[in-house]
């Protein structure tokens, strides 16, 4: 027998199975008359009777379906948020009913059509539709996360978190949720696909306009990451692309360094170091070396004559 919330107690607080009663006849009679309305599609009576039950019966044997049920309808209705509620509250207040897991997955369910854009919802007194509020998709999944009793549960609900924050535009958080993802999750069928992404994130952050140089070591390292984690997954060969790709890109920005130090500020000892660090990873990009030298020695000429 689950254990049950206490009438008269706050949602969410257990008391022992004991506390449950064998029978509730009207409640009985209620779920009778709110499954034949949901059969007729009839979403407002529905309503109106599960809430009698969850209301008035909560130690009811079919309390815990009730509320379950409640958030269906209210899904039927459109009002997604009191939909999460109810299941929220068998998550909370039914730990040990069957419906558990079943709640569960219909909160990763809402959060994953509300992520993707599938759940629309009325705006400026329903002129027109609009997705969920961002802050609101992302308390959804991140409750999902801390609920979920398996790991691949929580790793799916994370996965999607994870690419919402892209879809949004918050790119440096994705990257902190796929990280968590990969670390936390690691058996999990998204860990590989999660440490390319952080990969992949910190790579594009030239396109974004950010430059630092940090951020394409950051995708070196989980490149690399990634190749000893998963060496026989099939994003391994991306993997060692990318590896490379830093490694040349890298080797550029000193380049253009070195071009800045030489050209602009005129601090050749600055710029003659650049060259030579240049040359020196010919291997990982040899077109840069190749100017590097020609630039070197432009650098010791401007030295030699600024020192006369």
């Amino acid at each position: 027998m689950p254990l049950l919330t206490q009438c008269g107690q706050g949602m969410g607080e257990l008391v022992p199975a004991g506390m449950v009663r064998a029978r509730e006849p009207e409640a009985e009679l209620l779920m009778l008359k709110a499954k034949a309305a949901i059969k007729e599609n009839d979403w407002g009576d529905a309503r109106s009777y599960l809430q009698k039950i969850v209301r008035g019966h909560r130690l009811a044997p079919n309390a815990a379906e009730a509320q379950l049920l409640l958030g269906d309808v209210h899904r039927q209705l459109g009002n997604y948020r009191d939909a999460f509620k109810q299941y929220d509250t068998v998550v909370q207040s039914y730990q040990n009913s069957s419906l558990y897991e079943q709640a569960l997955n219909r909160q990763l369910s809402l959060a994953t059509d509300a992520a993707t854009g599938k759940l629309q919802v009325p705006v400026f007194w329903g002129a027109w539709e609009a997705p969920m509020d961002s802050s609101v998709v992302e308390e959804w999944l991140r409750k999902v996360i801390s609920n979920a009793p398996y790991d691949e549960m929580s790793a799916t609900a994370a996965s999607v978190l994870a690419k919402y924050l892209v879809d949004i535009d918050r790119p440096y958080e994705a990257i902190g949720a796929y990280s968590e993802l990969a670390q936390k999750y690691p058996d999990s069928k998204y860990a590989p696909g999660a440490q390319l992404m952080v990969g992949k994130l910190w790579a594009q952050s030239r396109t974004r306009g950010d430059r630092n140089p940090a951020n394409l070591r950051h995708a070196q390292e989980a490149y690399e990451d990634f190749c000893l984690r998963f060496p026989n997954h099939a994003g391994v060969r991306e993997a060692k692309a990318g590896v490379q790709s830093m490694r040349s890109l890298l080797v550029q920005q000193q380049l253009d360094v070195g071009r800045y130090y030489l050209e602009r500020a005129k601090e050749y000892d600055s710029a003659i170091f650049c060259f030579r660090d240049v040359i020196r990873q010919k291997a990982d990009n040899p077109e840069a070396a190749k100017v590097a030298a020609t630039l070197l020695q432009q650098a010791e000429a401007a030295k030699k004559a600024n020192a006369r």
